[in-house]
């Protein structure tokens, strides 16, 4: 699996390269936060929704496309309904370090041709590669009064879909400020995320993470310069 993904970011980043050679206008560079909503499914019956947060960075070689470095935290959960059978219960406060590469529309459309073009260039899809590290609690199915504590570290793969928009502009028409909406899917590569190794443990699992964001924007012009039309 992690080979795959490696091939389908090499893959990505190669044809974003040729795509995009001829779009190069200026090269951006953003830090930016957000928070949402973070859902685990990992084998428990009742999967809960908790609080979820975030911070990164992002470089853009160009307008339609980015590498970005992210840091997120927060809690996963899942519990066991009242007289189930299956008594799995847990929560995995955690801390995730994740690299993306991220394609938009824009590399495809023409966004001065019309309004909805204009619109549409803004949404994005990626994959990237990152690590979880959880501290969880969870159920003790071998002694049903108690709850176990267990550290660890597992790779989690991210599916990134989202739209993302400039909010705040400079009298030259580049972004100043964006606002981005994501939904994001983490594929856990084995078994880990609710804290159970017990044979009966899910052998992959993921969890959902849904998000709003600001990015400040950091505009770097091509050395050889460039006209700009200024926007009064």
């Amino acid at each position: 699996m992690k080979v795959f993904i490696r091939i389908c970011l090499l893959v990505l980043l190669l044809f974003a390269i040729s795509r995009l050679s001829a779009q190069i206008r200026y090269q951006q560079f953003t830090v930016g936060a957000g928070a949402g909503a973070a859902t685990a499914y990992a084998g428990a019956a009742q999967n809960k929704t908790n609080a979820a947060f975030y911070g990164g960075m992002c470089y853009y070689p160009t307008p339609a496309f980015n590498v970005g470095l992210e840091v997120q935290g927060g809690t996963l959960s899942g519990a066991a309904p009242p007289n189930n059978i299956d008594l799995k219960s847990f929560t995995n406060s955690y801390k995730a370090f994740v690299l993306d590469a991220n394609l938009y529309l824009g590399a495809f459309v023409d966004g001065d041709k019309n309004g909805f073009s204009n619109i549409i260039k803004n949404f994005y899809g990626g994959v990237g590669y990152g690590v979880l590290m959880g501290s969880i609690n969870n159920f003790d199915l071998g002694n049903r009064i108690s709850t176990d504590h267990i550290n660890n570290t597992i790779n989690i793969i991210p599916f990134n879909a989202g739209y993302e928009f400039s909010i705040v502009k400079n009298i030259y028409h580049e972004p100043v400020l964006k606002a981005d909406i994501s939904a994001r899917l983490y594929y856990v590569d084995g078994r880990g995320l609710d804290g159970y190794y017990d044979i009966y443990a899910k052998s992959s699992s993921y969890y959902t993470f849904y998000s709003i964001g600001l990015k400040y924007t950091f505009i770097i012009h091509p050395s050889y310069g460039k006209g700009y039309k200024k926007y009064d």
